[in-house]
């Protein structure tokens, strides 16, 4: 019976991934971060955002956690904000061939202290590459008549890049073969579990990863950077006031991920 409630659950999400709808990742309310997945940096060269594969459907979002205030390239003092705006069409520079965008908003204004969501989606047409992305934005603030043009992350955050790899036809399926033989094992323990879990990890390489949680909607509800090291590895997953159910969870680097289901059961 669990099996099949899961299959149903998993055909819902595939179906709402489908309708190229926008799910802001609300885990990033109550953070200093303001935008999720976190871009690649020099200090922790990790792409986030999922690859993407030749002729297969490809769906990432990027929230944006709007300030009200912001440091703003040549202005020394912190910039009040209205909102962000993202222009509905052309905003995104660099996508690969084949990906488009829509928002969350539709009108992609994205008032302060709020979360805008911007959704990748299409099938890339390749060829191979690593996509180096820029998001220009508008900041509208009171202090200024006319809005301020950015250029995401590079005006806020000049060492760091948004990047999505292309990859060729079914190099991304989830698993570990994705990761070449980088992951030997990931489980948590135990599992179900009431208010914490053990993720265990056997890995054949040393470096950054990323550990997501899901629900089945595909609602990102939890995320951070962690770093292997070859061999075991031990972290643990507080639930909080997650309520009872099915979540999975990813661990990932910019080779692939491994997908996990986890059970809260108090």
């Amino acid at each position: 019976m669990k099996k099949t409630v899961l299959l149903l659950c998993a055909i819902v999400c595939l179906a709402r991934a489908g309708a190229q709808t926008c799910m802001p990742d609300s885990s990033i309310l109550g953070t200093n971060e303001i935008v999720s997945p976190a871009p690649w940096t020099p200090d922790f060269p990790l792409i986030n955002t999922a690859p993407a594969c030749i002729g297969e459907p490809y769906l990432q979002s990027v929230t944006f956690n709007v300030p009200d205030t912001a440091a703003i390239p040549n202005v020394p003092f912190p910039v009040p904000i209205n909102s962000i705006t993202v222009a509905t069409t052309g905003a995104v520079e660099n996508l690969p061939a084949g990906i488009t965008y829509l928002c969350d908003p539709p009108n992609c204004v994205f008032q302060k202290n709020t979360l805008g969501c911007v959704l990748l989606y299409g099938t890339p047409t390749g060829p191979t590459d690593t996509a180096d992305l820029t998001i220009n934005v508008k900041v509208s603030s009171p202090l200024f008549a006319v809005p301020i043009p950015l250029k995401f992350p590079a005006d806020v955050a000049p060492s760091s890049h948004y990047y999505i790899v292309v990859k060729n036809m079914g190099e991304c399926a989830v698993g570990t073969s994705d990761l070449s033989g980088q992951i030997a094992s990931v489980k948590n323990v135990p599992n179900p579990f009431g208010d914490q879990t053990l993720i265990s990890v056997e890995s054949n390489v040393s470096g950054a990863f990323r550990f997501e949680v899901f629900d089945l909607t595909g609602r990102s509800i939890h995320h951070q950077n962690v770093n292997m090291l070859t061999g075991s590895n031990q972290f643990t997953f507080e639930a909080g006031e997650l309520p009872n159910g099915a979540y999975y969870y990813t661990l990932g680097n910019a080779e692939g991920r491994v997908s996990r289901m986890m059970v809260i059961s108090r």
